[in-house]
């Protein structure tokens, strides 16, 4: 094994325990909010406050991420999450709990979760030859849905059965041990697009690098079509995705455990998906893969708006999964591709804001076109959006940029010339 090969092993084993970790925390620390109180706002609210950080801090921790190596970004976040976790474990065991604790720790974890995951995207380049990005990008996406998906919330509702303070005290092995496996690593910081500046105009520099970040990705046609792209494909899919159970549980008659399972196929579906990417990538074009993620969305949410079954809703639920893995496999790639190591940070940032934004918005959308015209529209609407969604993305890619970087260009190329259409 050579000694790139074993720096990636150990980004992906540390990225598995995170994963795992962030999948028990998901279903535990709601859990945790209902046995505290029985307020369905309280409730709903700490999932708004773990979100939060992204939306205030997203930017400025991609343009910190920019001006120094990515895994002491990862270690950092680690080691304080492994804090923060570890400090409720031994709380819940002297049965110390409450709504307030809840919402500051919820809301700490996502600063150190939008600090981790930005780092972590930018650090694959660093790692992994340019040949074998999809294949690497591949292995942290299954990494990321069988831990979130799958394993970690089967593990968080059985341990919380068990004991409220063993998942989280799992929680806490988990990232302690990813910092392990990421402590001994060494990668060269990017030489950053703007200047060094003293310690006392920092926040105003990182703001300012943030600024710069955005307005690089505006004028960057290529890169900002594929953020812009993914975003959208999040919006419209939330928005039927959002009021399925309702659906579901409704006019198509499914059970409790069969929405369990609809979704179970969902996350199967994604696995495959980005397993499968590193194949489809050797045997077709990029541009044809992505174009086509869109339109198997696209005609899954036809096909489940005309004929809403059970079985169709589990094949739209998992192809959907499949789909989603492939562009965000292509999508992650493509960025650590065309973006300048000195920006990744940023850029990163921003997709990831746009996405989160994405998020609810979709969901809030969904809900009223359902209230509206009924509970297949949000399917009608995404469907429409997302067929004239894969029209455009063809159409704007069709020309790729004039010429594609070295893997360690430092400096801020002309937008318009990062790279070639893959």
């Amino acid at each position: 094994m050579t000694s790139a090969d074993n720096r990636f092993t150990r980004v992906l084993a540390a990225a598995t325990l995170s994963n795992v970790g962030d999948g028990i925390r998901m279903v535990a620390l709601p859990l945790l909010a209902a046995a505290t109180t029985r307020d369905a706002f309280a409730v709903s609210a700490l999932t708004a406050v773990a979100f939060l950080p992204w939306f205030l801090f997203g930017l400025p921790i991609g343009a910190l991420v920019d001006r120094s190596r990515p895994e002491r970004f990862m270690v950092w976040a680690n080691t304080a999450r492994t804090a923060l976790l570890a400090a409720l474990a031994v709380a819940l065991l002297a049965d110390l709990r409450s709504m307030t604790l809840l919402y500051v720790l919820a809301f700490l974890l996502g600063i150190g979760e939008a600090a981790y995951d930005n780092a972590a995207q930018s650090l694959v380049p660093r790692v992994v030859a340019d040949e074998k990005l999809e294949k690497a990008n591949s292995a942290l996406i299954t990494a990321e849905r069988v831990g979130q998906d799958l394993a970690g919330p089967a593990l968080g509702g059985l341990l919380f059965a068990l004991s409220p303070a063993l998942p989280f005290g799992l929680n806490a092995l988990a990232m302690a041990l990813g910092v392990l496996l990421l402590a001994r690593l060494r990668t060269t910081a990017p030489t950053p697009v703007t200047p060094a500046v003293s310690e006392g105009r920092v926040v105003r520099t990182v703001l300012t690098d943030a600024v710069a970040g955005m307005r690089w990705l505006w004028q960057a046609h290529y890169v900002r079509t594929i953020v812009l792209t993914g975003t959208a494909l999040t919006f419209f899919t939330m928005a039927w995705e959002a009021t399925l159970v309702l659906l579901a549980r409704g006019p198509m008659g499914v059970s409790e455990t069969g929405y369990g399972v609809m979704l179970a196929v969902g996350a199967i579906g994604g696995v495959a998906g980005a397993l499968a990417t590193p194949a489809l990538v050797r045997r077709f074009d990029r541009r044809a893969l992505q174009i086509a993620a869109i339109a198997v969305t696209a005609a899954l949410d036809l096909a489940l708006a005309a004929f809403p079954t059970p079985a169709l809703a589990a094949l739209a639920w998992g192809g959907t999964g499949a789909a989603f893995a492939v562009w965000n496999v292509l999508s992650v790639t493509l960025r650590q591709r065309l973006v300048p190591a000195g920006l990744l940070g940023r850029v990163n940032s921003a997709n990831r804001t746009f996405s989160m934004a994405a998020v609810p918005l979709g969901a809030i959308t969904g809900g009223a076109v359902a209230d509206a015209f009924g509970l297949r529209a949000p399917l009608w609407l995404a469907a429409g959006a997302l067929t004239v969604l894969t029209v455009v993305y063809a159409a704007l890619t069709r020309t790729g940029p004039a010429r594609e970087p070295s893997s360690d260009s430092d400096s801020e190329p002309e937008p318009d010339k990062v790279a070639e259409r893959p």
